[in-house]
């Protein structure tokens, strides 16, 4: 359910940006971009230039989705809770684009004793595709490969991950996940 939209208006000009993440087990948050306009309506712009405005946390109660349309509907209900006021044209004339172009979100897995590995996640939410793949601190045949969809959080996937010390199976803690910036 790890996702980022982007919320265009009429214009083709880029209005604002969600970022929804789901770094926790049942907790939801996430983050938004508010862009302007670097020329007025007069003035020729044929790029869309655009500069950023604000960007503010969001804290979001934690709901599982049974589709992706309801995520949709859901994501556009936030928009208009937290941008509506902004908005100058009628919530039905924005565009509400989500990338196809699969995203690279890396994490490092390491608590204060040991590092317990890496775990790369390749996903694209509106194409419904997720690869998780788990490369041990310890030794490359406790490696971990999985495939989910869109419905199910980074987070709910890593907790999958069986991580092997001495004789003992246990799985990763969310606190002991750094997330590094995500790779377009």
């Amino acid at each position: 359910m790890d996702r980022t939209l982007k919320v265009y208006t009429k214009t083709d000009h880029l209005f604002a940006e969600f970022v929804f993440t789901y770094d926790h087990a049942r907790q939801a948050g996430g983050r938004y971009t508010q862009y302007r306009r670097l020329y007025n309506d007069d003035e020729e712009d044929d790029n869309k230039s655009v500069f950023p405005l604000m960007e503010t946390n969001l804290y979001l109660t934690f709901i599982q989705f049974d589709s992706i349309d309801k995520i949709k509907a859901y994501d556009i209900d936030i928009v208009k809770k937290e941008l509506g006021r902004d908005m100058t044209d009628p919530a039905a004339s924005y565009k509400y684009v989500y990338d196809p172009q699969p995203v690279l979100l890396r994490y490092i897995a390491a608590n204060h004793r040991e590092t317990v590995g890496m775990i790369n996640i390749l996903f694209s939410f509106i194409d419904n595709t997720k690869e998780v793949k788990f490369l041990s601190g310890t030794n490359p045949r406790y490696d971990y490969d999985l495939t989910a969809d869109s419905l199910e959080t980074n987070i709910s996937c890593i907790l999958r991950i069986p991580v092997y010390t001495d004789r003992d199976i246990r799985e990763i803690s969310s606190h002991d996940l750094k997330r590094l910036p995500p790779w377009y």
